[in-house]
């Protein structure tokens, strides 16, 4: 007698999450190998790949993937990370700094108790910004935001 196994309807999205990201890069992760004997087979850069590339106006282009992995991103609906400019919050209320790091594109925000004692932020209003990593400027949006505050009235 055969038992079939069924899946939850979570762990079947999962699943199809896991299966989907493989194939992704198994498509993204092709490029030509070619092995290397030793040091003699290591060739040095070319002068093409040591300068930026130049337009007409003199401008420096943006550096591009190659065309299959571009292809298999655009395919996937993949885009890469826009840069966004990260204001500085030293001295500001926590919530305040949450909020303008959202309203310039960062969403990928964590707050740590500055003092050392590991307490939990309960109204982030009560708090201030003591430091934040990175600093101010720009970075892409995809960039983990960590402000650290102590309780309104404790010094940094």
């Amino acid at each position: 007698m055969k038992k079939r196994i069924t899946l939850g309807r979570g762990a079947g999205i999962a699943l199809a999450v896991f299966v989907g990201l493989g194939v992704l890069g198994a498509v993204v992760g092709e490029e030509e190998k070619t092995p290397v004997a030793g040091p003699e087979a290591v060739a040095s850069p070319s002068p093409e790949e040591e300068v930026p590339a130049v337009d007409v106006s003199g401008e420096a282009q943006e550096e591009k993937l190659p065309e299959e992995q571009q292809k298999a991103l655009d395919e996937a609906g993949i885009q890469q990370p826009e840069d966004g400019e990260l204001p500085g919050m030293v001295g500001e209320n926590l919530q305040f700094a949450q909020d303008s790091a959202q309203a310039a594109g960062f969403y990928v925000l964590d707050d740590q108790d500055a003092s050392g004692l590991g307490r939990f932020r309960v109204m982030d209003r009560n708090w201030t910004v003591c430091s934040q990593e990175p600093g101010p400027g720009t970075d892409p949006v995809d960039t983990k935001v960590t402000f650290y505050a102590v309780k309104t009235g404790e010094s940094c």
